[in-house]
């Protein structure tokens, strides 16, 4: 199966719409976020630094690696085509159904990626079995999402591991896309891995778990050599004044903040997700991150699920158009208890 384009992204709602369809912390900015970045409208006028070393030094700090180890951007889907662009793989594979501007930015550089797909049966949990059927097929590059977006699966750190190693082994990169790792704790993360291991990287995110999308910062880490490498090969100045200050202030209070918003969101997705499931002709796919994948028994009505919902004045992301998926299959944010009763009421009534 190879990858089409996609470029159907959630997060831009009408207004005056309840927006599910984008997978942001529903606390909004902390206070710290919102006050760096006021007082940072005094430096706008000049240029920021080229690359924005201290926000890259505290990120360091915070995994315990070196600021060699780590490379900054302007979201991680820059970071993303860096990858592509400068590591040039000719095989590269991608677990499907994930984030589209993965095969957009293979495909941008000049190759059509194969899938890697997970099954409906096992909840569209990837296995470690597919990363080394992939290799056996002549795989240079895995791309794997944990958690992944937009099926809420993740694969363990275990197996995450295993993967990395048989990567090694054949000289395969392996790239674990984990953006929303924040939602299921540090302990789950494979970054230190990126350290050790040389054909590792690890994408990263600030702007989910902040919720603070509109600036675009993200990060990776990876051996120093290959950091080095991206580095140089990124464009100056990719990171605004406003977002590396921003930055700087949400990692200063981001493990209370971060353990606060992680024991809200799984009280709130277990509501969400038994809301959810007691509509008949509705599933909803279990998930260790901030959303919820649904698929919806639409049985060929022209109304479909989405239409629905935005003429009641809710915004979800349609799936249909995503490789890995189809028509019914939908991601919703988890989002504070009224606007999620409000999103199960609405859903409730397509069936009625």
């Amino acid at each position: 199966m190879k990858l089409a384009m996609d470029r159907t992204h959630g997060g831009n709602a009408p207004r005056g719409v309840l927006d599910f369809s984008a997978s942001l912390n529903p606390l909004g900015p902390p206070p710290a976020a919102l006050a760096a970045y006021h007082d940072a409208a005094g430096l706008i006028a000049g240029y920021p630094p080229p690359y924005p070393g201290d926000l890259a030094e505290r990120l360091a700090r915070r995994h315990r690696v070196e600021p060699d180890n780590i490379v900054v951007g302007n979201g991680s889907t820059q970071l993303i085509h860096l990858l592509a662009r400068t590591l040039r793989p000719r095989r590269p594979f991608v677990a499907i159904p994930t984030f589209s501007e993965i095969a957009n930015a293979m495909i941008i550089a000049g190759v059509a990626p194969s899938a890697m797909p997970a099954s409906r049966e096992r909840g569209f949990a990837i296995e470690a079995a597919q990363a080394a059927r992939a290799l056996e097929q002549g795989a240079d590059a895995i791309f794997i999402g944990r958690p992944n977006s937009p099926t809420g699966a993740m694969l363990s750190i275990g197996d995450a591991a295993e993967v990395a190693a048989r990567c090694a082994s054949r000289g395969c990169w392996c790239i674990f896309d984990e953006a929303f790792i924040d939602f299921a704790g540090e302990e789950h993360s494979a970054l230190r891995l990126a350290a050790e291991n040389p054909h590792v990287i690890v994408l990263r995110s600030l702007t989910k778990m902040f919720a603070i999308a509109g600036l675009r910062l993200g990060y990776l880490a990876a051996n120093r050599e290959v950091a080095r490498r991206l580095r140089e090969a990124c464009e100056p100045w990719s990171v605004n004044v406003a977002a590396e200050r921003v930055g700087v202030a949400c990692l200063e209070i981001a493990e209370d903040f971060a353990a606060r918003s992680r024991a809200l969101i799984a009280a709130e997705r277990a509501q969400l997700s038994a809301a959810l499931a007691s509509i008949a002709g509705l599933h909803a796919f279990a998930s260790c991150a901030n959303f919820l994948m649904l698929e919806v028994a639409e049985h060929g009505r022209a109304d479909g699920f989405a239409r629905h919902l935005l003429a009641r004045g809710i915004a979800v992301r349609d799936l249909r158009g995503l490789p890995g998926c189809g028509p019914g299959m939908y991601r919703v944010a988890v989002r504070l208890r009224e606007d999620n009763e409000r999103l199960a009421a609405a859903a409730r009534t397509y069936f009625e």
